[in-house]
């Protein structure tokens, strides 16, 4: 295996960042964004390739990651996830001699430094199509803020029980760290154009069009590709990986604007749940329609 076979694809967004040393612990986006830049410096470096789509950065953000050789970067002025993250994979599938592609947060830098290795290898051994990276959980638990591991502990839970209560998982499988947000595909195009086709929320458009949900931010892009890949049977593995958590983001969501990122994750886990929910009925409805048929 060659780095040169992985390609790493992810979405930023840092609208606020600046140049020069960090002035308050409240600046998000001047921390994350000193994140990404460490990461995709480090992955270039090593030889990873490297798409990444920018949703509106400042220019002088912009601007630093045009500096670095070798990252290929799109603008786009849609500030939704999905599309920027469908956007980054498939032009990485289509860079030459690239087998396995990563999505991750770029800002997770434990993740490209650390736990790549592990999670690719199921994919370039033909092992896996999938591969869902799980945090190791005591570093899970002590390098993340309090609120934020029993969010995405219980957010895990919720949604494995409803994988199981569908027949995606079974009764004594131990379940996917979904949460994560990390996800390895092998680059295969037949499986990544059946998997990201796009989910207009029918036959629950009336509820799932209203304000509190929009697919295009999470579900779509990160969440339904991986459902979808069970449901037509493609091979999902789960890898342990030593994360941690970048601890001065941790201080940034602990002491910074705290209760916004406590309000934020009680949000993003009950959408995507109810989300969940909506589409595997869907596709119980598909199935159910598909066996009358026959």
């Amino acid at each position: 295996m060659t780095n040169s076979e992985v390609a790493i694809i992810g979405i930023v967004y840092q609208p606020k960042w600046y140049k020069g040393k960090l002035k308050s612990i409240k600046h998000t986006d001047k921390i994350r964004g000193d994140l990404i830049l460490y990461s995709v410096r480090f992955a270039i470096g090593v030889g990873y390739k490297m798409v990444l789509v920018d949703g509106g950065s400042s220019k002088t953000f912009f601007s630093e990651l045009k500096k670095i050789p070798g990252v290929t970067i799109f603008q786009s002025k849609i500030h939704k996830r999905s599309p920027g993250r469908r956007k980054a994979l498939f032009a990485a599938s289509k860079i030459p001699g690239v087998r396995a592609i990563v999505m991750t947060e770029i800002e997770k830098v434990s993740f490209i430094t650390d736990c790549l290795a592990q999670s690719i290898e199921p994919i370039l051994s033909e092992e896996a199509d999938i591969v869902i990276p799980k945090r190791e959980n005591s570093l899970f638990q002590k390098s993340y803020p309090k609120y934020m591991y029993e969010s995405e502990i219980e957010g895990n839970l919720l949604y494995n029980e409803a994988l199981r209560s569908y027949g995606l998982l079974s009764a004594q499988h131990e379940g996917f760290d979904t949460f994560f947000g990390a996800r390895v595909f092998a680059n295969d195009h037949v499986m990544l154009k059946k998997i990201f086709s796009k989910y207009d929320g029918h036959p629950f458009n009336g509820i799932l069009t209203s304000r509190l949900f929009d697919l295009e931010e999470y579900s779509n892009g990160q969440f339904f590709p991986i459902v979808k890949a069970l449901f037509q049977g493609y091979r999902v593995k789960s890898v342990t990986v030593p994360f941690v958590y970048p601890e001065k983001q941790k201080e940034n969501e602990e002491k910074g604007e705290r209760e916004q990122f406590i309000l934020k994750r009680r949000y993003q886990r009950l959408t995507i749940i109810v989300e969940l929910m909506h589409f595997l009925g869907y596709l119980e409805h598909k199935k159910t329609r598909k066996i009358k048929k026959t």
